[in-house]
């Protein structure tokens, strides 16, 4: 009950602090490194709960999903200071996130479907994306691509919460990127894409802690 206890604590605490980064985000008079602390802090809180599983039952898959919580709240302010490079602190973090996976559990054949599926979808998108986001390169975004499609892959056969954090982290980042794509302004938009983004990471981080 008391891992329950701390796990709705903590999801208090991201969703106020998600909140306040929004408002802080549209306010006139925005603060910056305010707006920036207050992201990050949220990934660092699922951090927390991760590390209290970890505390609690210190596994190599709990010590990966860590680390990888703990590069994505890095990756947060990176992101909104230079996009490209905050895109490469979030492959490293995707990159824990797989390795906690193949810790946990052993992919089967139907990680290899969705991972082919996945990819011939990207195939698909890529030049639609290339012309429109990336014009100059798109290559370290269609890795990216890739790489978290694999990291879907490998959460299929997973405890509901991982795979549950895992389709809603990617279903964050093609909101993200339809966002680019179609230049959409929509603060109830952007509201629902960060929302869905960090009950992904709360979702990851309590399958390290229930």
């Amino acid at each position: 009950m008391a891992d329950y206890a701390i796990a709705a604590l903590c999801f208090a605490i991201m969703t106020g602090l998600y909140l306040r980064y929004m408002a802080e985000k549209y306010r006139k008079d925005r603060n910056k490194k305010r707006e920036l602390a207050l992201k990050g802090g949220a990934t660092l809180t699922a951090a927390a709960l991760a590390g209290y599983g970890f505390a609690m039952n210190p596994t190599a898959c709990r010590g990966m999903l860590l680390a990888g919580l703990c590069v994505c709240a890095v990756a947060d302010v990176v992101l909104d200071l230079h996009f490209l490079a905050g895109t490469a602190s979030f492959a490293l973090g995707h990159l824990c996130y797989c390795t906690a996976y193949l810790l946990e559990k052993t992919p089967g054949w139907g990680s290899l479907a969705v991972f082919f599926l996945l990819c011939g979808v990207i195939a698909f998108l890529y030049p639609r994306l290339k012309r429109h986001a990336a014009p100059d390169s798109a290559l370290p975004y269609l890795g990216y691509a890739l790489l978290i499609s694999a990291m879907l892959a490998l959460a299929l056969p997973q405890r509901p919460p991982l795979l549950a954090g895992a389709l809603l982290f990617v279903l964050s980042d093609a909101m993200l990127l339809t966002r680019i794509v179609r230049k959409i302004s929509s603060k109830k938009y952007n509201y629902l894409c960060l929302g869905t983004y960090f009950l992904a990471q709360f979702l990851i981080a309590a399958s390290a802690a229930l």
